[in-house]
């Protein structure tokens, strides 16, 4: 019996690049394809996990792995829906055997290049999230605290997650750090959270590294 491959297209990286491939398509000209996938490679790269669980080129491989597929069996209906739908929608008239191909290809081709540094292809918004999901999840803090000034509201938060707090405050003053590093003007990621500036990022790192050093060194 011929296994399914239901499995392997619910969720995952073919998805998420057909879903890429989707939102240029649907762009009208804005979006570049070989920008997207380059975003994607960076994102991939940047996160040890994700290199070490599936990096670019195995997302390829399921890519063209569908597309062999689609070929011998000429239809994509035993493929799930979304992602049946989407990719009819990407290739946009295209064989979709023949686009999933060329995207696996492309994507070949583009992981063989350096991942770009951001102000040669800057971020886009949904990889800023995959990049700083903690950030971007302690603003809905920030609305939730009022008026505290920023460095107590970081404070409650870390007390309120204490003796936990090695987890999420961790993991939000890691997040920090990095964009510290990887955005080194005084904005930083100001354009994307208005206290996420460098000063608002250094105190949220001092703050949880005062916490971290005080309870728990």
């Amino acid at each position: 019996m011929q296994p399914s491959p239901t499995a392997l297209f619910t969720g995952g990286p073919a998805l998420r690049l057909v879903d890429l491939a989707l939102s240029v398509q649907e762009s009208g000209g804005k979006l570049s394809l070989d920008d997207e996938i380059r975003r994607y490679i960076r994102v991939v790269a940047g996160d040890w996990a994700a290199r070490w669980n599936c990096p670019p080129y195995v997302a390829a491989g399921l890519l063209e792995f569908a597309g062999d597929s689609v070929a011998r069996s000429g239809t994509l209906e035993a493929y799930p829906p979304e992602f049946r739908e989407k990719v009819t929608r990407a290739a946009d008239g295209m064989e979709p055997a023949e686009y999933l191909r060329m995207l696996a290809e492309m994507v070949r081709i583009l992981d063989r290049e350096p991942a770009p540094e951001y102000d040669e292809l800057p971020m886009a918004g949904w990889e800023f999230l995959q990049v700083f999901p903690h950030l971007f999840g302690f603003d809905a803090v920030l609305m939730d605290e009022g008026d505290l000034p920023f460095t107590d509201t970081v404070e409650r938060f870390v007390t309120a997650e204490h003796p936990y707090c090695a987890d999420r405050a961790a993991a939000l003053a890691t997040e920090a750090q990095r964009a510290l590093v990887l955005f080194p003007g005084g904005r930083c990621l100001g354009d994307r959270l208005h206290w996420a500036t460098r000063d608002g990022l250094r105190g949220l790192t001092d703050t949880v590294n005062d916490h971290m050093q005080r309870e728990h060194s």
